[in-house]
C-alpha cells in the first residue's frame, strides 16, 4: 500500500476544503435531524429549532476538539532524515526515499521495519 504523503502543493488545501465541507454537513445534518425529531415529538417551532442549534452545536465542538479529520502533519524519517507531508493518523508509513516503514499516530512514532533492498545496502 502506498503511504498517504501530499504530492502536490494545493493537496493541503484541497483537504482543508473537504474538512470544512465534511464539517458544514455533519452540523446541519445534526441540526435538522434533532429539529425533525423534536417537531414530530411536538414541541413547538421554537424550542424545535433551539433544541436542533444546541445538538448541531455540541457535536460541532466535539468535532472541533477530538476530531482530526484530514489533518496534515510534517513527518521526517528517522532513518534518512526525509522531510514528508503526510496525513495525521495516518497508521503507516513507507519512506519512499529509504523504504523504512513506520507507524504513526499523534506524536507516537514506531519503526516496523527496514525494506530488504535497504537492508542490503546496509550492509555492503
Amino acid at each position: 500500500m502506498a503511504s498517504p504523503r501530499l504530492k502536490a502543493p494545493g493537496q493541503g488545501g484541497a483537504l482543508s476544503g473537504a474538512r470544512v465541507v465534511a464539517f458544514i454537513f455533519v452540523v446541519l445534518t445534526v441540526g435538522f435531524s434533532g429539529w425533525l425529531t423534536a417537531v414530530v415529538a411536538g414541541a413547538p417551532v421554537g424550542l424545535a429549532s433551539a433544541i436542533g442549534g444546541a445538538l448541531a452545536g455540541v457535536v460541532g465542538f466535539f468535532m472541533l476538539v477530538f476530531g482530526s479529520l484530514y489533518e496534515v502533519r510534517t513527518f521526517t524519517c528517522p532513518s534518512c532524515g526525509q522531510t514528508d507531508q503526510t496525513l495525521k493518523h495516518i497508521g503507516s508509513y513507507n519512506c519512499f526515499n529509504c523504504g523504512a516503514t513506520y507507524y504513526i499516530h499523534d506524536k507516537e512514532i514506531k519503526s516496523i521495519g527496514v525494506s530488504q533492498a535497504n537492508n542490503q545496502y546496509e550492509s555492503v
